[in-house]
């Protein structure tokens, strides 16, 4: 039975000379068919569709312009939720109840939380600087090196303000949360900026403690000239092992920021970041500073010698080995089984339930390793050469997967283990392992060029990752009391946006 048509003069419909498109777009009107109510009906459903599909179009035609962030990053990145704890006792009851002291006592409301996290890195940095100056090959504070540095004296206030910056740094880096939470700020910029500062800082610390220890990144004999140099490194058991520090070197740099690197990649897939009751952040930074303040009050040659080892080698029934384990290598084996134990818990974990798919995206990290290890291996010099340089680029290519991780993690898109950046060191751990091998001279200027190229690109990154992240949410990185232009964006007529921003008495002002 066929359905009926209604008829044109049927006054309980409107003509279509009294249709607009306006009104149709506005009330979604449907002009009836010969198809009768179901083809109606299909037409209401339809015309939903398409305007849901032309809005995300639209959506994404306005986001589309973001260099680094997708369309979908940009939807989903103001929705984020941080999700983590810190198990730490240290943590629980010294260093969370003083930094919060310090956030009401001593923080004006109108500071951002960025600002703090700014200038807890900059004092590492000023720390890192001051230490570069005065040993810039790291081994100079080796009062046992004799020809190498004649008359020569590094003073211990470099190590006394290294050991102060650590722990400012960890004070100001758990006060930023604090003051977000306090003054209503808290964002996924604020996260994200957290963690590429700490991911900067690992470098710095790294090599303020190598410096800090005396320690030549190398063989002695080659930065002399002789193997008959009479030197402490010579009767090391692990320095005889590796040929020299320069692997040593190498451990200390790579343990700090694998642990982070791997800490990131659980995270990345469970959502959560759940500090072990001893970790890097709480224990781990006290720790350093307690290392440089050693330094300060007994010098750095205190962790070359064998005293401290020498009672824990006893200790353990190991009387062979007396004389033959620095101070400094119960450093090196300490961090290196650490990081054992924290990888292998945390690999498991994250295989079990999430795959063995979740390996994939170590890739880069595992590359950036082999490319370390491949350098110290076939150029055992480098370190000697250019250790700042080589230092920097490290840290340059870990910190560049590392953000990217984060962000990937918090926007909820798949992190691309074809990290770019990384193909040059690839290709040099190639070409080594192939037997290639280039003068110092040439695999120095690669270096020099390969390290400037990758942090002006990193500075530009960041740049534009910052500006797009806070034109997402709306917010300024490092003002919270200026309203940003998108908060104002609807300003007009009757669509007024009411803004709360905190001022400096601690109370609320209300900028419509």
């Amino acid at each position: 039975m066929s359905p009926s048509v209604p008829s044109d003069s049927d006054p309980s419909l409107p003509s279509l000379s009294d249709m607009t498109s306006t009104d149709n777009e506005k009330h979604n009107v449907v002009t009836p068919t010969a198809s009768g109510t179901a083809s109606s009906v299909s037409s209401d459903l339809s015309t939903a569709s398409q305007g849901e599909a032309a809005a995300n179009a639209a959506s994404d035609d306005e986001q589309r312009w973001y260099y680094y962030l997708s369309p979908h990053a940009a939807r989903r990145l103001p929705h984020y939720q941080y999700d983590g704890a810190d198990t730490s006792h240290l943590y629980k009851y010294v260093l969370a109840p003083f930094a919060t002291w310090c956030v009401e006592k001593f923080t004006p409301t109108w500071i951002a939380p960025n600002t703090i996290t700014l200038v807890g890195l900059g004092w590492m940095i000023l720390s890192y600087c001051v230490i570069w100056f005065w040993c810039p090959g790291l081994y100079e504070a080796n009062t046992d090196l004799g020809a190498a540095t004649p008359g020569y004296s590094v003073p211990g206030a470099i190590f006394l303000l290294n050991g102060c910056a650590m722990l400012i740094y960890q004070t100001l880096d758990n006060m930023d949360g604090r003051q977000a939470r306090r003054t209503g700020s808290s964002s996924p910029l604020g996260l994200l900026f957290d963690h590429g500062c700490d991911a900067m800082n690992l470098i710095l610390g790294s090599g303020n403690w190598i410096a800090a220890m005396a320690m030549v990144p190398g063989n002695v004999g080659d930065l002399l000239g002789s193997d008959d140099h009479g030197n402490i490194q010579s009767r090391s058991l692990l320095s005889e092992f590796f040929g020299g520090d320069a692997t040593l070197a190498a451990l200390l740099i790579l343990c700090p920021m694998v642990a982070f690197f791997v800490a990131t990649w659980e995270q990345y897939y469970t959502g959560k970041l759940i500090l072990p009751p001893f970790n890097g952040p709480s224990e781990g930074l006290v720790m350093g500073a307690c290392l440089s303040f050693a330094s300060f009050l007994w010098g750095p040659m205190y962790w070359q010698t064998t005293s401290l080892a020498d009672g824990v080698v006893a200790r353990a029934g190991l009387e062979s080995l007396e004389g033959r384990v620095r101070n400094m290598d119960l450093i090196v084996l300490a961090s290196v089984v650490g990081l054992a134990q924290e990888v292998a818990l945390k690999m498991t974990f994250t295989v079990r339930n999430h795959g063995r798919r979740t390996l994939r995206s170590l890739v880069p990290q595992l590359l950036l390793v082999t490319f370390v290890f491949a350098m110290v291996h076939f150029d055992p010099t480098v370190f000697l050469r250019r250790p700042r340089t080589m230092m920097h680029l490290i840290s340059g290519l870990f910190t560049e997967q590392t953000i990217q991780l984060m962000l990937d993690h918090m926007v909820g898109e798949k992190f691309q283990i074809n990290r770019w950046c990384l193909l040059p060191a690839v290709a040099m751990s190639v070409l080594m392992v192939m037997g290639v091998s280039l003068a110092a001279e040439s695999t120095d200027a690669i270096l020099e060029i390969y390290t400037s190229g990758l942090w002006v690109y990193l500075a530009f990154k960041t740049r534009v990752q910052l500006w797009e992240i806070c034109d997402v949410l709306g917010i300024w990185c490092f003002d919270i009391v200026t309203p940003h232009p998108k908060k104002l964006s609807d300003v007009g007529g009757d669509n007024i946006v009411e803004i709360s921003v905190p001022v400096v008495d601690g109370t609320t002002k209300k900028t419509n």
